[in-house]
């Protein structure tokens, strides 16, 4: 079943993740989603094999490639594995420390997906005023992960993530692209998000968001351009070059990576070390099972390129003798990116009912809607319910990721035309059914009726009574639901990615089982591990990309050799 019916009618749960919405956050064009249609979406089944009497694939070390498969040697000071923003950045940030180094990647392209990056303390918040107190959002962060992530890594992101971030804008401005503030995060009395979330776009951008896509804006314009940057300093980028196995002598430093295909291997040799860069392990069902059995149950993934998370340089590392982190289970990013803009408006399960104060972010209403029956969750809204969201959005009462626009910047308001044309889209794909009575609503939710028209019933009566004393939400956010025609948007949770990974240090060295620094190997971005636990802190929108940038920028510069001294940090 595609993800275009399950977002119609009620799903038959749940193999694993069924199809998956049209690209991702941020992607460039409908050209770059080749090959990601709904029904290639399902994760990959584990490329080492599958797990048999609690035995996982991984733990069988294969056997060392044997000399007369590698057809050639190269040469290079530091090897960076995967082509994404955080290997980008480091490939970069090696060359200018003044390293001899080389990009490899499995796939033909960068992988962009995404937009919102998190940093502190750059330039475009000082010069557009903005203040946020960085201990108390680290503190946040922490309390969030019960206590349960490296400190020292999250207090070395928040002193240095300005500073790299920064360094990535003067990279791509000369070239065209231009940088902003997102205005659609969450603003609440109790829960609230920071304004530390920045994007790039380029010039005439409309900031029509629509199918999980956006022309000109995100992470999808910031990495060709990072590209370029790279082959203009003679960097070599090989793509179609999967990593396979790291060299590594016994207990010694890791010297290098074999590459390629079985019986035309090239061995890397990289005499000052080798940085892991290559994502989270999301398509690799085995490894999901293992590590957070709970993103299972989610209706989607998406990934670009497709499905080509799938946990590789992971069980290399480990093979190598390096460790995944303590913490279990792992950190998992879950939005409600698959499916219909959420708002704040009643959410009602499977059977009719409503089950939550709905004035949270989108990774708790992923999350909580996966114990409902079937796993099934609705929004329901009237005739009225975009304008009263705009009134929400622009009295900054409210927003979040489906909830506020995507791509808002700093300065401008909630753009009404723009949110109506996704409504239009989504009631063109089934993800939005409408109808002129409640009765009919229901039929087309496949909900039961009499359950569903008293919910709604119930619900009107609290918001004439500006009191929720069922759920407790914010009397500034209860809207009726009295004119027709009615609205329900199905919402589907989707994994982005998996934030748990292997265990690292502040010198960003891959950990071994003693938590000993394994020489020469290095580790940035969604694969690394001990930055997040328990659940993803939606606090910090981008965070996941901001980590990609500030330590693909550090991991770069050590395995260089040179001190991330030479970055400035801020005081926090």
């Amino acid at each position: 079943m595609s993800l275009e019916e399950n977002g119609s009618k009620g799903i038959s749960r749940r193999k694993f993740i069924q199809g998956t919405a049209i690209g991702a956050v941020g992607l460039a064009s409908a050209g770059m989603l080749a090959g990601c249609s709904p029904n290639e979406e399902t994760p990959s089944e584990g490329q080492a094999g599958t797990s048999t009497d609690s035995k996982w694939s991984w733990d069988t070390k294969p056997d060392p490639i044997p000399a007369s498969e590698i057809k050639k040697t190269v040469d290079t000071e530091v090897l960076v594995i995967g082509a994404g923003l955080a290997g980008t950045v480091a490939v970069l940030s090696a060359h200018e420390a003044g390293a001899k180094t080389i990009l490899i990647d499995k796939n033909d392209t960068t992988a962009a997906r995404g937009g919102h990056i998190t940093a502190f303390g750059t330039k475009l918040q000082h010069e557009m005023g903005i203040e946020v107190k960085y201990r108390e959002v680290i503190r946040r962060w922490i309390y969030w992960a019960q206590g349960r992530c490296k400190e020292d890594l999250l207090w070395l992101f928040a002193e240095k993530s300005g500073a790299c971030f920064d360094w990535v804008r003067d990279q791509v401005e000369p070239r065209g692209l231009k940088i902003a503030m997102w205005d659609g995060y969450f603003k609440g009395p109790d829960y609230t998000e920071y304004p530390v979330t920045h994007f790039f776009y380029q010039d005439g951008t409309d900031f029509m968001y629509q199918n999980g896509n956006i022309e000109g804006a995100g992470n999808a314009v910031l990495l060709p351009i990072l590209e370029q940057i790279i082959k203009e300093n003679g960097i070599e980028i090989h793509y179609k070059t999967p990593a396979v196995q790291l060299v590594r002598d016994g207990d010694g430093p890791v010297t290098g990576i074999i590459a390629g295909e079985a019986g035309n291997y090239t061995q890397y040799n990289a005499s000052k070390g080798v940085i892991i860069a290559t994502g989270d392990y999301a398509s690799d069902k085995e490894m999901v099972e293992r590590y957070d059995p709970f993103a299972l149950q989610a209706d989607s993934q998406i990934y670009f390129p497709n499905k080509c998370n799938t946990g590789d340089a992971h069980k290399m590392a480990m093979w190598a003798g390096g460790a995944m982190q303590k913490v279990e289970p792992h950190a998992a990013v879950i939005h409600l990116e698959s499916g219909a803009q959420s708002y704040a408006f009643l959410h009602v399960n499977a059977l009719g009912n409503r089950f939550k104060n709905e004035d949270v972010n989108t990774q708790s209403k992923s999350c909580t809607k996966e114990y409902e029956p079937e796993g099934i969750a609705w929004t329901v809204y009237d005739a009225d319910g975009l304008s009263e969201v705009k009134q929400q959005i622009d009295a900054g009462i409210g927003g979040g990721l489906f909830y506020g626009q995507t791509f808002q910047r700093i300065g401008t308001k909630f753009d009404l035309a723009a949110e109506q044309q996704v409504l239009d889209l989504h009631l063109s794909n089934g993800k939005v059914v409408t109808a002129n009575t409640l009765e009919e609503l229901a039929e087309k939710m496949e909900v039961p009726v009499d359950n569903f028209v008293a919910t709604v019933k119930r619900y009107n009566e609290i918001v004439a009574d500006k009191n929720d004393v069922d759920y407790g939400k914010r009397a500034e956010l209860l809207t009726p639901i009295v004119k027709a025609p009615f609205y329900a948007g199905k919402l589907l949770s989707t994994v982005l990615t998996m934030v748990g990974g292997l265990r690292t240090n502040t010198n960003l060295n891959v950990l071994d089982e003693d938590d000993q620094p394994i020489e020469g190997l290095y580790v940035a971005g969604s694969a690394a591990g001990d930055f997040f636990a328990n659940d993803y802190p939606t606090i910090c929108p981008g965070i996941g990309h901001g980590r990609c940038i500030t330590f693909g920028r550090l991991a770069g510069i050590i395995a260089a050799g040179k001190s991330v001294d030479i970055v400035p940090s801020i005081e926090v």
